[in-house]
């Protein structure tokens, strides 16, 4: 069977969800407070108090190498495989991805629904209409869960996670990627940050890509060293 056909029929896109996932036995144990309700610094320090930490050993980090953007991590994470960008937008990183790491294979995730991002889905058709046509380019339009539980197991060499960064998202969409990956496949994603300070909106990334590592024995192999403070990593198995 060939590589394409491993992965069930699916046609359309995702980026940043704001999707809440069901509570598992995992994650942590106060209710989490709806982003769009973080009006005051009182629910912003309650909802950083909820979530895990989570203390790493020292090979969790000792392998890991600092970049200067995300777009230099694309030439170290596997190439010409097939990985999946879960959270596309307008499909800026998309043309990086295409143009750096030149996968064989390209899944796109994202709901599009959002009014932000709802012209997003147009835009990709008509930036990356070749490699649709090609059959290189795949879009899988709906929220990351549904759409990464449609991966067969051990199928992408790499996955790069840009969805709405809360702890338990975030903690799920590691927890199914940690299947969909080959055992010798990477994780990455972007955000490992503690939140927005604009807005402002706290994060859960590094808690719940911390928790992950130490949990299922997934090590630091690159982190990205941005200017702007919005960090990317990329984790592999011990």
């Amino acid at each position: 069977m060939s590589e394409r056909s491993k992965f069930l029929s699916c046609r359309c896109h995702p980026r940043r969800l704001l999707l809440r996932s069901p509570r598992t036995a995992s994650g942590p144990s106060a209710a989490p407070i709806p982003r769009s309700e973080m009006k005051t610094r009182e629910e912003r320090q309650a909802l950083r108090a909820s979530m895990p930490r989570t203390p790493l050993s020292a090979h969790h980090m000792e392998n890991a190498r600092l970049l200067p953007d995300r777009g230099e991590l694309l030439y170290r994470i596997p190439n010409g495989g097939i990985g999946v960008e879960v959270g596309a937008a307008f499909g800026e990183y998309t043309a990086e991805i295409l143009e750096k790491n030149r996968p064989a294979q390209l899944y796109l995730i994202d709901p599009w629904s959002m009014d932000r991002y709802s012209s997003g889905l147009d835009s990709i058709h008509t930036q990356f209409a070749a490699e649709i046509a090609a059959g290189r380019l795949h879009l899988m339009q709906g929220t990351s869960l549904e759409k990464l539980a449609e991966f067969e197991d051990d199928f992408l060499d790499w996955a790069y996670i840009d969805t709405d960064h809360s702890f338990e998202l975030t903690w799920q969409e590691l927890l199914l990627c940690e299947k969909k990956v080959k055992r010798t496949g990477r994780i990455a994603g972007h955000d490992f940050c503690t939140g927005n300070t604009v807005k402002p909106i706290v994060y859960g990334v590094v808690e719940a890509v911390t928790k992950f590592c130490k949990d299922y024995g997934w090590q630091f192999e690159f982190l990205t060293v941005e200017s702007h403070a919005h960090f990317s990593y990329c984790l592999k198995r011990l």
